[in-house]
């Protein structure tokens, strides 16, 4: 991994492990967030939307594929809504993709964390990392996007 990716993602890293959060809170601080791989996006979109009606926040959430993405519901003007809402999906894509090249490489992913337009993970077998930018210009680094794992499943 390039060096200042490295940074980014040990900054990233560091601040989830001083703040661990969950998607709730990362959407109330970021304003959107994505659902985690491997977890049922209607679940996850429902729990979003209880906790956000316990607070009395205004979410809007969606599923695209095996994941979801929800979005505060602020009051902006439409062009500027359409914009999160495209910016979360082509997020949502990005990390399934570098997921799905991971494990074509035989890894196997953590969650992703994120910050604003960055998002890490790392293999949950051999530690190999992804750091991903959300462009312009996008960025796409780490060993699990180029090496094969060491210790695939037996």
């Amino acid at each position: 991994m390039l060096a200042e990716h490295e940074e980014r993602f040990r900054w990233i890293a560091n601040e989830f492990l001083e703040r661990p959060t969950g998607d709730y809170a990362e959407l109330l601080r970021r304003g959107h967030v994505s659902s985690p791989e491997g977890v049922d996006p209607d679940v996850w979109r429902e729990e979003i939307r209880r906790k956000a009606r316990q607070d009395k926040i205004r979410v809007v959430t969606s599923r695209d594929g095996d994941g979801g993405f929800a979005m505060l519901n602020r009051k902006v003007p439409e062009d500027q809504a359409m914009e999160l809402l495209r910016d979360a999906f082509d997020r949502t894509a990005l990390l399934g993709e570098l997921a799905r090249r991971s494990v074509e490489l035989g890894h196997q992913l953590s969650g992703w964390l994120g910050h604003d337009d960055e998002s890490i993970a790392f293999c949950e077998r051999c530690g190999a990392r992804i750091y991903a930018r959300q462009g312009p210009p996008t960025i796409q680094d780490g060993e699990a996007l180029i090496d094969p794992c060491p210790s695939p499943p037996a």
